[in-house]
């Protein structure tokens, strides 16, 4: 089983990947292959009527145009997937799919594909796994997670740096001085901590958990 993958950002593109390492170790029996493919963030969706013409290197700017891409060449492949990961962040959850999936045909996409969307962040799919993250963090301030609400329209990655980063949100907040690129780099480094030690089937994330089935559903089949 191939998987392409179009990612949002860098920090979910570790996720991911680390993931994926995690479902071939576990399914030693399968052939299973990935790619990935990530962007400099979400962006938005084109307004009707009005396609770009130029890559912009933000997803749902740039989605029409690698769906129909990939659509050629996955379904060439035959035994291959579509997984598109992105945060909804402040979005309803279900408007926003409808939204996704009307891109899919409008653009006539046939391949296999498949939207997975964290709810809110990437950061929720760590917040889902404490033990991997006490696991990555020894000191950390587990304390924190009673103010998170999983899958939650709330502060996620922002939570997470209270449980993680020395002298929590704050010092990072006064490090980053308005800057996202230090914040982004923090986001980067819990991603691949805790990523490390995520446990497949013990989330308590049920954007993760959706996530993990769907590519289960397709190495299995």
């Amino acid at each position: 089983m191939y998987f392409q993958f179009l990612i949002e950002d860098k920090s979910t593109e570790i996720v991911v990947e680390h993931v994926m390492k995690k479902m071939k170790t576990y399914y030693t029996e399968k052939n299973i292959a990935w790619d990935i493919k990530s962007f400099g963030g979400i962006g938005h969706l084109s307004k009707k009527g009005k396609p770009l013409e130029q890559k912009t290197g933000k997803l749902l700017n740039d989605l029409p145009k690698y769906m129909r891409a990939f659509d050629k060449i996955l379904r060439a492949m035959g035994d291959a997937a579509l997984v598109i990961v992105l945060d909804n962040d402040k979005r309803d959850c279900e408007q926003f799919r409808k939204e996704l999936e009307n891109v899919a045909a409008c653009n006539m996409v046939l391949c296999d594909y498949v939207f997975c969307i964290a709810v809110k962040e990437m950061e929720a799919w760590l917040l889902g796994d404490l033990k991997a993250i006490t696991e990555a963090y020894p000191n950390a301030k587990t304390q924190y997670i009673k103010k998170y609400k999983q899958d939650a329209i709330c502060d996620t990655w922002e939570v997470l740096a209270d449980i993680v980063y020395p002298q929590g949100l704050k010092k990072l907040r006064k490090e980053a001085a308005g800057s996202y690129h230090r914040i982004g780099s923090a986001k980067c480094e819990w991603a691949d901590k805790v990523g490390e030690h995520l446990h497949l089937h013990e989330n308590a994330s049920p954007s993760y958990n959706y996530f993990v089935e769907e590519l289960e559903k397709r190495i299995l089949t």
